[in-house]
């Protein structure tokens, strides 16, 4: 579920090339997610397909133009140096493109899910079962030195999507910052596995559609309900120290790296616009 709701937002983290082609085909690839959590019938997969076109004609229209906005003043922010204001700032806005994203499809889906019967429920829930054992397997049932070597690696790999490639001292500084962030897997298995039984008991016990939506819509916005206080202890402390190791490493960053970070935000903010007039 999640995947599916996301997957617009996904873009984001695509490579400047494959933006275009990507989002032009956002709906197939929807579709073929949400195809993988339920056995729609055919009034259904019309009903959702038609539902996916709107959806996506209002997000080209409406929602680009603010994220090629997003990219260009956090391009212009990096240009001169960030600083804790800025980073509230770009976490605020893109939690503001994600809420606008979930407010917007709550009622088509809330109309969709609310007729699916037992039998795709379960569809559902095997759905659920299969990713839940293969969260396990990759952050659970792994040696913690294994996974934390994992969690280094890709952490420089994204860095360096984004700045080229690191100085050696900078690769150990971020080496080292991340060894150090809280570990929160557990807690993130426990809270997914919350949401994912708050849901199917949301779509077993069919309240009236007025609270069926509202209900839905709380779900899909408040993703951190159903946090134990010391996963909201933990999450806390691993937004402090990511923050901090962003700015550590904006003010390590040569100026050939920096220029690559902005290059890149302003391509993708002109891919946006492109895409949002098409």
């Amino acid at each position: 579920m999640r995947q599916l709701i996301l997957s617009l937002l996904l873009l984001l983290l695509s490579g400047c090339s494959v933006i275009t082609v990507a989002y032009n085909n956002v709906d197939m690839a929807i579709r073929w997610i949400a195809s993988d959590y339920f056995d729609f019938n055919t009034h259904q997969q019309a009903k959702f397909d038609k539902d996916l076109q709107r959806a996506h004609a209002w997000h080209r229209k409406e929602e680009l133009p603010k994220y090629a906005f997003l990219c260009t003043e956090t391009a212009r922010r990096i240009e001169t140096g960030l600083k804790p204001a800025d980073l509230d700032w770009i976490g605020s806005a893109v939690e503001s493109r994600r809420e606008a994203l979930m407010h917007y499809v709550a009622t088509d889906l809330a109309s969709m899910l609310g007729t699916m019967d037992s039998s795709q429920i379960g569809v559902m829930g095997a759905k659920f079962a299969k990713e839940n054992a293969k969260f396990r397997k990759e952050h659970l049932d792994v040696a913690p030195d294994t996974l934390e070597k994992k969690r280094v690696k890709k952490t420089l790999e994204r860095i360096e999507d984004w700045t080229g490639t690191l100085e050696p001292n900078q690769k150990e500084r971020v080496t080292l910052m991340v060894k150090n962030f809280p570990q929160s897997a557990e807690h993130r298995y426990i809270h997914r596995t919350t949401r994912q039984r708050v849901l199917r008991e949301l779509l077993e016990t069919k309240p009236p559609k007025e609270k069926f939506e509202e209900d839905l819509r709380q779900w899909l916005v408040d993703w951190e309900s159903g946090r134990t206080v010391e996963h909201d202890r933990v999450w806390a402390q691993g937004v402090k120290q990511l923050r901090q190791m962003i700015l550590e490493l904006d003010t390590m960053l040569t100026p050939k790296q920096r220029l690559h970070l902005t290059q890149k935000l302003h391509s993708y903010a002109k891919d946006f616009t492109i895409l949002s007039k098409r």
